[in-house]
């Protein structure tokens, strides 16, 4: 199952923030077998938008979209979306009134007419609870792709992918099982290690894949596969390592696994 990210906002195209929201997601969708494609970072602009996402929905049944809920004009991802998937906002009850209780509760400055705009969220949209902001996630689809869109703000996005986004995909999707093992080595570099495995590394099942994830001084070799079978998989991964180790123990020092 492959997803795509696609990041909203001049912020991170002119260097102002950097992107670490990508890199969180992308992490925890691979927890659950899913792999992004690619991660996409588009300006505050319409046209831009509605192109990312129909480039996106024609390679990913997942598309995850972070930024662009604000209060200001510059946000515009609601109404993008909208006219992408052919909706029309609508106000929330339940949002205008967690949005009304974190101003009466947290914020010294009344309520605008600015942030209760904030509760509008596309009609055909499922609302994922945004219990630390004004901006909440909503979950769409068209016949090609689901469509999750979430506020840029590092916390509140997180909050939402740990306790809506990624139990609600594992209950709708079917998915594969995925397993890592990263063995560490040291003393030789990507270049000769590569030399060395070479012969192992053509040889490797076609479900079981190698990364090299270099460092000074230090190379990390990282296997993952992925299928069906959480067994098959599990033991492929340690049939292949066990190898390794036969190939280049001398300079492993250690080893991950993150099944």
């Amino acid at each position: 199952m492959l997803a795509e990210i696609i990041t909203i906002g001049d912020e991170i195209l002119i260097g102002q923030i950097v992107d670490t929201n990508s890199a969180f997601i992308a992490t925890e969708l691979n927890k659950i077998g899913v792999s992004v494609f690619q991660i996409t970072s588009v300006q505050d602009d319409r046209s831009h938008i509605l192109k990312a996402f129909s480039d996106a929905e024609k390679r990913a049944e997942i598309i995850i979209i972070t930024g662009g809920l604000g209060p200001t004009k510059d946000d515009i991802t609601k109404r993008t979306l909208c006219e992408y998937l052919n909706d029309k906002l609508v106000e929330d009850k339940q949002v205008l009134a967690h949005i009304e209780e974190l101003f009466k509760n947290y914020i010294s400055t009344p309520i605008s007419d600015v942030n209760r705009h904030q509760a509008l969220v596309p009609s055909k949209a499922q609302v994922l609870h945004n219990a630390y902001g004004t901006a909440p996630g909503m979950w769409m689809s068209n016949e090609k792709a689901t469509f999750i869109s979430l506020p840029g703000v590092p916390f509140e996005m997180k909050n939402l992918i740990n306790n809506a986004v990624i139990p609600k995909i594992a209950a709708t999707f079917h998915r594969p099982h995925i397993y890592h093992k990263t063995i560490m080595t040291y003393g030789l570099g990507e270049s000769a290690i590569a030399a060395i495995i070479e012969d192992w590394e053509e040889n490797l099942p076609s479900f079981v894949k190698l990364a090299y994830l270099p460092n000074l001084g230090k190379v990390r070799l990282r296997l993952t596969a992925k299928g069906p079978d959480k067994n098959l998989i599990e033991e492929a991964v340690k049939t292949e390592a066990a190898k390794l180790y036969s190939i280049i123990g001398n300079i492993i020092y250690g080893e991950e696994e993150d099944g």
